[in-house]
């Protein structure tokens, strides 16, 4: 959660490092949080900080932002509200400890934030309404609280990769027989457990008694590849490709695509208004009703992306690094796109159980904003998903799954150097605290005060005056938001400026703000983040995005409002403060590309 988007802005500010930059952001954007793919299979454009993907980080922003948590009533609120629970602010988890539930919404946003409904159907499964009848459109988000921060230690990439499956269609969408198809399949899965087995034996064998088993073994593997490559050969000819896509942009339908974060999964697109239906149908098959068909190929394609991203980029090479460094335990320390070894030994079997224990109704809010009658979603919402029943059902006794435990904290600064044949690269951060405690304000506004625009210290003091770097951003929730992360500073040393230099440079900037805000440079930072935060309340695209993210984030939508109220109550000492509980040398890691 943060305030500005210094990889969009400050970033590309340096007119000589553009082309360098834009490679460095799509790089950080896949390590930091964001994962994303073209989902019509030919027609969208990849949109990991796009248009279509204008959020609280586009609100309320910095580029290193990732997503957050999903809390929702407890089966015994639901017990206690009948068969279906109604709510027009959803109670907060105890645990989420919200610092914004209390403030107020602003008078100029009461008129729009008293549009926006919340229902909970009895299997958890959550509701966000905003009637905007300004045009004959609707906008869709399904957020599902599950990402890589969720998946099984060896198994990193799941969530990602299931993210590129949700599009490959159902036993209705997307098949030509699906009985047939089923067969040969459910060969397949069967194929690729043995294989995996044989794997599993062939890395345990060692030199003592290799021999003969291994020669034996591998022969074994050669030929169940060889039957693997022939079924998938067979289920291919009962595909119909791209079906999904094709029948929501058949349809009017615009703006389809999905990204994977460290903490989360967005499935979005635009509709008319009066294919509502269809979007319930379509998104209830999704998750309801899924087949991971033509799942080698699409690893393949995960996998090129893993080269593209972090193999064949030093700077996503580097950030992978970055987190490995800062992060001993927690799982944020591990790439959404997953390790390669990692994404290879996955199988169809893995990704339906992480789908199976992680894609429950409770996991899902469903976001709708456009040209529609809450009445009419309630009625659709129980008629494609009421029937949807997972182990964490609010009728049932919900098994709660414990959140990782968290980072110890860090007691001496940690360093590293990558070095490689690209241009140098600096980078430093500092733990700081989930996204709902009460100094994320605060943080965010030294976001603005150091890299918003060319009036910020980092910028003026790093990169104009002193030109030691062609830029340099700062920014908090990274690699994610939902559990303690990192406030990164970055930078691009300029032509013949050393690393060290740079490094100096920075270190000053951010202790100045430990020190120090000045007046003007908050009353700036807070007039821009709230045009930004207001900016986004201006199309249903935006609107539901930060919707989402509000009401997975905190528990409640409203508080996109109450955010402006936080922002205005901030005070100059609040902001140093903050700063001064995590800028500490011990806090510290720094990594160079050299």
């Amino acid at each position: 959660m943060a305030l500005f988007v210094p990889t969009v802005g400050a970033l590309l500010q340096a007119p000589h490092a553009k082309a360098h930059l834009l490679a460095c952001k799509a790089a950080h954007d896949n390590l930091s949080g964001s994962v994303s793919a073209a989902h019509d299979e030919g027609d969208s454009a990849e949109e990991p900080r796009g248009s279509a993907f204008v959020t609280r980080r586009t609100a309320l922003q910095t580029a290193v932002c990732a997503t957050t948590a999903l809390w929702l009533p407890r089966a015994s609120q639901a017990a206690a509200q009948g068969s279906e629970l109604f709510v027009q602010s959803p109670s907060i988890d105890s645990k989420a400890g919200s610092y914004l539930a209390a403030l107020p919404i602003p008078k100029e946003l009461e008129a729009i934030a008293a549009r926006v409904k919340s229902f909970v159907l009895p299997n958890g499964a959550r509701f966000v309404v905003l009637e905007r009848s300004v045009a004959p459109t609707v906008s869709f988000v399904s957020y599902a609280d599950v990402g890589g921060v969720d998946e099984p230690d060896g198994k990193t990439g799941a969530a990602h990769f299931l993210e590129h499956l949700a599009f490959k269609g159902t036993t209705s969408i997307g098949t030509r027989d699906w009985g047939k198809e089923q067969r040969v399949l459910e060969q397949l899965t069967a194929l690729e457990a043995e294989r995996a087995s044989m794997l599993a034996e062939l890395s345990s064998l060692n030199a003592a008694n290799a021999g003969k088993n291994k020669r034996s073994l591998k022969t074994r593997l050669d030929e169940t590849e060889r039957k693997i490559l022939v079924l998938e050969e067979e289920a291919d000819a009962f595909v119909e490709p791209n079906e999904f896509s094709k029948i929501i942009q058949n349809e009017g339908g615009v703006g389809l695509n999905a990204a994977t974060t460290i903490d989360a999964t967005k499935y979005f697109y635009n509709l008319p208004s009066n294919k509502l239906e269809l979007w319930f149908a379509l998104e209830s098959q999704r998750f309801m009703d899924p087949v991971f068909r033509q799942f080698n190929k699409e690893k393949q394609v995960v996998l090129e992306e893993r080269k593209l991203r972090v193999d064949n980029s030093s700077i996503g090479a580097f950030l992978e690094k970055f987190c490995l460094t800062a992060f001993d335990t927690h799982p944020y320390r591990r790439p959404v796109i997953g390790f390669e070894q990692d994404i290879q030994a996955l199988s169809t079997r893995d990704i339906r159980e992480f789908f199976e224990r992680k894609y429950t109704p409770d996991k899902l809010c469903f976001v709708i904003v456009g040209d529609v009658k809450l009445a009419r979603v309630r009625q659709l919402a129980q008629q494609y998903f009421g029937s949807w029943h997972g182990p964490n059902d609010l009728t049932s006794n919900a098994v709660l799954v414990p959140p990782p435990p968290p980072e110890a904290p860090q007691t001496a600064k940690k360093e590293f150097s990558v070095k490689l044949n690209a241009e140098p690269w600096y980078a430093c951060g500092y733990h700081v605290p989930k996204v709902t405690d009460s100094r994320t304000t605060a943080f965010q506004c030294a976001s603005g005060v150091l890299s918003g625009g060319r009036t910020s210290r980092l910028y003026k003091n790093v990169v104009q005056d002193n030109a030691l770097a062609l830029t340099a951003a700062f920014g908090i929730g990274f690699p994610g938001d939902k559990y303690d992360n990192l406030a990164i500073t970055y930078a691009l040393p300029g032509v013949g400026k050393s690393i060290s230099d740079v490094a100096a440079a920075i270190d000053e900037q951010l202790m100045s703000v430990t020190v120090r805000v000045n007046a003007d440079e908050l009353a700036r930072v807070k007039k821009g983040a709230k045009l930004n935060l207001l900016g986004a309340f201006q199309s249903n695209e935006s609107m539901a995005n930060v919707l989402a993210e509000y009401a997975v984030l905190l528990g409640d939508p409203l508080d996109a409002f109450r955010a402006v109220s936080a922002l205005e109550a901030i005070e100059q000492d609040d902001v140093s403060s903050a700063c001064a509980s995590v800028f500490t040398e011990a806090n510290k890691t720094e990594g160079r590309l050299i």
